[in-house]
């Protein structure tokens, strides 16, 4: 028998000599033997694909020939005598594991570094090159000191622990010892043909040149072009002599330097389409789309190819933790290995990739209960999250009494919302509680089945069994399915992981994330469409045209980085590879992949959008690129002063599309017929599809200088939104922004509360407490002090008694944020109290009175004292309610004071109701409450009513700004309020985005519910809309119109 090698050029040329040798082997003494066993070694099972066809299209076909990658000849010879022997391979999960306990247990050479992630990786990657590595080369590494003889022994201890499994090199070394045995095995296989091997290790080779004692084996080399850098590297592996003639550098015909990565894309598929309906098509599945990094090239070219509905196949670009039940997974041992959690960062996202059941199997609404997570604030410790969503339950149905009785001036529509959002806690309550629990009663330390057996029935208990989840799957989810049966599996091999010491949640959850990032097979079959794949799995395969991605600088070649764990002169020694053995494989790639079509494009982003940094091509591409420019060097730092026959430039997006014969997808397709047309509101696609006519008229209508249905004008009216009550805040917000109140009282739009500021109080529930513990005390008083009396000392006693009692009951309900800072909060809210005491009696003693009500609520509403209405001037009445904090009365001439407490700035200030009691109409509480004293208390029209905001913080100092509603003042507040009424039954609703005081967001805007809602240009469109004469009035109100004066 023989071992015969011979080189030949990638492509085309390995192809011929390829079928040549197939001829050649079934011939024996001149004549064809059709039926002699043939096999084809070939590099990578996609190669495999590509000979079966390629020998199955030849006239008469091909029989007896099998096409197998070389380690499945290896196991087919070696594999019997090493079972035998009671030896198995050894699964990736045990193998790392195994290597993290042996440099776990040996000497603290990493210090506190953990033995996992980055460093764990380093150590698998080391010692898979120490399994193709002999004994003589491991001595030379364990003969140095420090860290290299330290690793060749947690090798050896390595090896000892997985003596009952086999690696690479013992799978070669046992096919070549039972080579001389297996001669039923032979003589099936019969001649051998080795295709492309490529870098092949010394027992691999060992065992080829064995197999050529006892059969012929051709061995066919491939040429890359570059003799000096790759070729002589392959030919001196086998001792042979280069060719005379050696192969061809391969070159690209095309260059193109596109925006970015996404745009690159979209042009490869752009000319993949126009291929398609060219004078000579291209077949997508004689097209491929190659490139050398793979994020984030893979996902943008899958999701690219799906928009445009083009086939591709390749590896899916999903890794199994991306996938459903791998997201759940990963989301488990989370809860079992994370000491602190959020909710929302946590927990959130996987429940919500998940058809997850509820306690009584049914699907859960986790959206909404995510939402209920985020607003009782369940972040930090499981344990902690029954806690949380008892306080808010509790909050919640305080809440809710409190609306029953007065309701929300602010938020009308929170009654309702409240009311679900407390049946729906129940059963959410349920869900959290079988998750903290699974999260807290995880042992410490345990076996690692018992992890695996913990994880596996909560994920039965989440997405059920197979049956369930695959019901839950559509037809298009086959792959979800397969996907469930690698999470099984994958918990299954954690299982067997016994043999070692006890786990920890900790480590158990490293073992499985790590098994989450395995790829997770391939998409369609290849040959299906468009092949996309890294430039490593071009070997072996053949298009006609081939897009080479990313060819930019620091990505082809990507740089190198010393070992960091071996030296590179103790690598040489130990015939380890180098630095320039990676190089020169990525060039092997390269060059392969230019030789495996007929058509070559190459391509690189000008820039990073994600790194946000430019990029420039890399030396590869400029080799083309100069060959393009007939030869005439082309530099990096000047391509974009070169010639378009040699560098063609995608100018942006719109250039791309406008500029393109063909469309990338259906999309750009409809985006480029609109985008070029002279009338687009004329276009069919505006009047197909609605929303976009919609759009165009929105975006002509907005612009013109009268108020449109675009821009808040109902014309029908909302007379409707007048027939109910309307509370001071209501007319405020018309007054302020009516496109505000539209929103929140004519639709009745409710922002929902999110998840509250951990760090400290907010300001909301700061002034509820405060306004509770002043309630509470003024209601329990049983006698007032009189002008002139100061507050005795056992009601101070009392307020603090009060106010620590509502505090703690804050705390308790998760209201205050972190310790430390509620300290201090704590603090400022009792001195707030105790002064307002101090700051009440010179009140009462200047003011001459004494309080008579707290908490005074009117309007229809329960516990209302009575019914407020203001009498309009084109007839008819409107319905006022509300509450007042306080009320006082003169002890000398029946004046009645109305006072509304402050815990916030000091808004508005005493001189802006000098200037105007209204201001702009933004503050009506005052007038509000005012005519709902006199009509409560029935009060003589020549009664004097005055009203004050009291800004009781030490913050504000304790500000009292009040106004007396004289007949003036009265009327100018009668006169805004039928404004605002005569507006809201025109239908008028303009936004108004308030003053410009060189703040991020309008004044209108900064604390608005709506603001996220709102449309970006407000402020551009309220330009606009105010020149309209119909809020000519509405100007006058807020002040506009005299600031447009003063500008003019």
């Amino acid at each position: 028998m023989s071992l015969t090698v011979s080189a030949h050029s990638y492509g085309r040329d390995a192809e011929r000599a390829l079928i040549e040798a197939v001829d050649r082997l079934k011939t024996e003494s001149g004549r064809p033997d059709p039926l002699a066993p043939v096999t084809v070694v070939v590099p990578t099972s996609l190669a495999g694909y590509r000979i079966r066809r390629l020998l199955g299209r030849r006239p008469g076909g091909v029989v007896n020939v099998q096409v197998k990658p070389l380690r499945a000849l290896l196991e087919l010879i070696g594999s019997a005598s090493l079972a035998n022997a009671g030896r198995r391979p050894l699964p990736d999960s045990l193998r790392a594991e195994t290597i993290r306990e042996v440099a776990r247990n040996g000497a603290p050479v990493f210090g506190d570094v953990p033995i996992d992630g980055p460093l764990l990786q380093h150590l698998v990657q080391r010692f898979d090159e120490f399994d193709e590595l002999d004994r003589s080369q491991l001595d030379v590494i364990a003969a140095q000191s420090g860290l290299p003889a330290y690793l060749a022994g947690l090798y050896d201890a390595f090896l000892e622990r997985t003596r009952d499994f086999y690696t690479n090199r013992d799978l070669a070394n046992s096919a070549t010892q039972a080579l001389g045995r297996e001669l039923v095995v032979l003589r099936d296989i019969g001649s051998v043909i080795v295709y492309l091997p490529g870098q092949l290790n010394p027992s691999q080779q060992e065992f080829l040149k064995g197999l050529a004692v006892h059969t012929r084996v051709e061995m066919l080399i491939g040429l890359t072009g570059d003799r000096e850098t790759v070729d002589e590297h392959s030919l001196e592996a086998w001792n042979h002599d280069a060719v005379t003639e050696p192969g061809e550098l391969p070159s690209a015909q095309r260059i193109v330097q596109s925006p970015d990565a996404e745009e690159e894309v979209r042009w490869a598929i752009r000319e993949i389409a126009a291929s398609l309906v060219a004078a000579e098509p291209t077949p997508l599945h004689r097209t491929a789309i190659l490139y050398r990094q793979n994020v984030p090239y893979h996902r943008i070219c899958a999701e690219q190819l799906d928009a445009a509905g083009i086939t591709w196949n390749g590896r899916n670009a999903q890794t199994l933790g991306q996938s459903i039940a791998g997201r759940t997974l990963s989301g488990l041992i989370g809860l079992m290995s994370e000491s602190t959690l959020s909710w929302g960062n946590d927990v959130a996202p996987w429940l919500a990739a998940a058809p997850v059941r509820d306690l009584n199997g049914e699907l859960a609404p986790v959206a909404r209960w995510n939402q209920l997570a985020r607003r009782a604030n369940l972040h930090r410790h499981p344990q902690d999250w029954q806690v949380r969503l008892g306080r808010y339950r509790a909050t919640c149905e305080d809440d809710l009494e409190r609306l029953r009785r007065v309701g929300d001036e602010t938020k009308p529509g929170r009654l309702p919302w409240v009311e679900a959002e407390i049946r729906e806690l129940g059963d959410f309550s349920d869900f959290a509680a079988r998750l903290a629990r699974f999260a807290v009663e995880t042992p410490e330390r345990a076996s690692w089945s018992t992890y695996a057996s913990r994880v596996q029935g909560q994920l039965q208990l989440l997405l059920r069994d197979r049956s369930a989840f695959a019901a839950q799957m559509s037809d298009e989810d086959d792959v979800e399915l397969a996907r469930w049966d690698d999470v099984q599996q994958l918990l299954t091999e954690l299982s067997w992981l016994d043999d070692l010491e006890e786990a920890t949640p900790d480590r158990f959850a490293s073992a499985a994330r790590r098994g989450l990032q395995r790829p997770t097979g391939h998409h369609r079959r290849f040959g299906d469409g468009v092949y996309v794949g890294p430039l490593s799995s071009a070997v072996g395969l053949q298009w006609d045209v081939v897009y080479i991605l990313c060819a930019a600088e620091k990505a082809l070649p990507q740089p190198r980085s010393d070992d960091p764990l071996l030296s590179e002169r103790l690598r040489i020694s130990a015939a380890l590879p180098v630095a320039a053995d990676q190089l020169r494989r990525e060039r092997a790639d390269y060059l392969i992949a230019l030789h495996s079509a007929d058509r070559r494009v190459l391509s690189y982003p000008r820039a990073d959008m994600r790194a946000q940094q430019a990029r420039l091509p890399g030396r590869w591409l400029l080799e083309s690129a100069t060959e393009l420019n007939a030869g005439e060097r082309i530099y990096a730092s000047k391509i974009d002063r070169a010639p378009s026959r040699a560098v063609a430039a995608i100018p942006s997006f719109e250039g791309a599309l406008l500029g393109s014969e063909t469309a990338a997808d259906l999309h750009e397709f409809d985006l480029k017929r609109i985008r070029l047309a002279a009338q687009p509101l004329n276009h069919y696609l505006a009047r197909e599809i609605q929303s976009l006519g919609r759009g165009l008229i929105q975006r002509r209508e907005r612009w013109r200088p009268l108020l449109t249905r675009w821009d808040g004008l109902i014309a029908e009216g909302a007379a409707a939104a007048v027939g109910v009550p309307h509370s001071a805040g209501a007319l405020q917000d018309w007054a302020t922004c009516p496109y505000r109140y539209f929103l929140g009282r004519v639709l009745r739009i409710e922002e929902r509360d999110d998840a509250r500021a951990e760090l400290q109080i907010s300001a909301l529930d700061k002034g509820s407490l405060m306004h509770d513990i002043l309630d509470q005390f003024f209601r329990q008083t049983e006698s007032h002090p009189s002008p002139g009396e100061r507050w005795p000392r056992s009601e101070r006693q009392r307020l603090e008694t009060i106010a620590i009692e509502m505090l703690d009951e804050a705390r308790q309900r998760g209201l205050t944020g972190r310790d430390l800072l509620w300290r201090r909060d704590r603090q400022e809210i009792l001195n707030d109290l105790e002064t307002l005491l101090a700051r009440d009696d010179e009140h009462r003693a200047r003011e001459h009175t004494r309080q008579v009500a707290s908490e005074l609520v009117f309007g229809r509403l329960p516990d209302s004292q009575a019914e407020v209405e203001l009498v309009l001037a084109e007839g008819g009445s409107l319905q006022l309610r509300g509450m007042i904090d306080r009320v006082d009365r003169s002890t000398t001439d029946d004046r009645f004071i109305v006072i509304d407490y402050k815990t916030g700035r000091e808004f508005p200030r005493a001189s802006d109701l000098k200037q105007d009691p209204l201001v702009g109409g933004r503050v009506l509480q005052l007038p509000v409450y005012a005519l709902a004293a006199r009509q409560i208390y029935d009060l003589d029209p020549a009664t004097t009513v005055s009203s004050a905001y009291w800004f009781i913080t030490n913050r504000a100092g304790f500000k009292y700004n009040r106004v007396d509603w004289d007949e003036e003042h009265t009327q100018q507040f009668e006169q805004a309020v039928n404004l605002v009424v005569k507006n809201i039954r025109l239908g008028r609703f303009p936004a108004n985005p308030g003053a410009d005081d060189h703040r991020e967001r309008k004044s209108n805007c900064r604390f608005c519910s709506f603001d996220a809602v709102c449309p970006v240009d407000r402020s551009a469109r309220w330009k606009q809309n105010r020149q309209d004469p119909r809020l000519a009035d509405y100007m006058a109100l807020t002040g506009e119109a005299s600031e447009e004066t003063d500008g003019a």
